[in-house]
């Protein structure tokens, strides 16, 4: 029989929290492993501590609590779902040509794939995200286009109508959109009505859409509605999709990427 170290259930409450900030989600099996405690264990510990408020119970584990206007800051989420979000970006450069035009949205993601764009010639990228604006290195041959706007202080983006007036005057082969989160059935949505127009914006003038949005993005609730999830051509997200999720998706729309 296996044996399982035990410990004080204050202490594995607080590994599983610290875990879930980063994860945002958690698995009975994660959380027996977590904490090296057994299943049974773990079950009661997530059932503990969502009758405190601490998180919320799903089939088979838990996902962070937090309320659909709560955002996390910039700072927090360029460190989650690195991994999930580097192998999405990763694909999503694969979809751009030498001499298209795109649109990239703010978001840790946008920000992992303009850093793999060097390669690519006579590329024209748009966005309103200030650390791709900065930080982004392209070929010679192409060209960065920053909307202009008013900077939203803490989150690194430029919003309102400045922004929102130039992308609607241009027309771009493609436009990768993040999100807060998203419902496979009822839509696509941010934590704040800020970033919606500019969103909004993007997707309407974009020759094709693309969603890019990690597994948690498919378990977290948030405030403000961007679009019904059939305005994007193609979804790329990671193998952490629920099987679920992933074959009503395969119904929903054209181009389901998983990776």
């Amino acid at each position: 029989m296996t044996q399982f170290t035990t410990s004080i259930p204050a202490q594995r409450q607080q590994q599983i929290s610290d875990y879930l900030k980063s994860k945002f989600s958690i698995s009975i099996k994660e959380a027996s492993e977590l904490c090296n405690v057994s299943e049974a264990t773990a079950r009661r510990d997530l059932d503990d501590m969502a009758a405190a408020g601490l998180l919320e119970r799903t089939h088979g584990g838990a996902v962070l609590h937090k309320g659909t206007g709560f955002e996390e800051y910039h700072d927090e989420k360029m460190k989650a779902m690195i991994p999930e979000k580097t192998r999405i970006a990763r694909e999503a450069v694969r979809l751009i040509k030498d001499g298209d035009s795109i649109f990239l949205d703010s978001g840790t993601t946008t920000l992992l794939l303009g850093q793999q764009l060097e390669g690519i010639k006579k590329l024209t990228v748009v966005t309103n995200n200030l650390d791709i604006a900065s930080t982004v290195k392209l070929d010679n041959s192409s060209t960065m286009i920053v909307t202009g706007g008013v900077r939203r202080d803490g989150y690194s983006v430029l919003i309102g109508d400045i922004a929102e007036e130039l992308v609607r005057k241009l027309y771009v082969d493609i436009a990768f959109v993040g999100a807060d989160a998203v419902n496979s059935k009822s839509g696509v949505y941010n934590s704040n009505f800020m970033e919606i127009g500019i969103k909004k914006s993007m997707i309407a003038s974009g020759k094709r859409t693309v969603l890019l949005a990690d597994h948690s993005k498919f378990k977290q609730k948030a405030l403000a509605k961007i679009c019904d999830i059939e305005e994007f051509d193609t979804i790329i997200t990671d193998s952490g999709i629920e099987k679920e999720t992933r074959e009503y998706l395969d119904k929903k729309i054209p181009h389901l990427i998983v990776v």
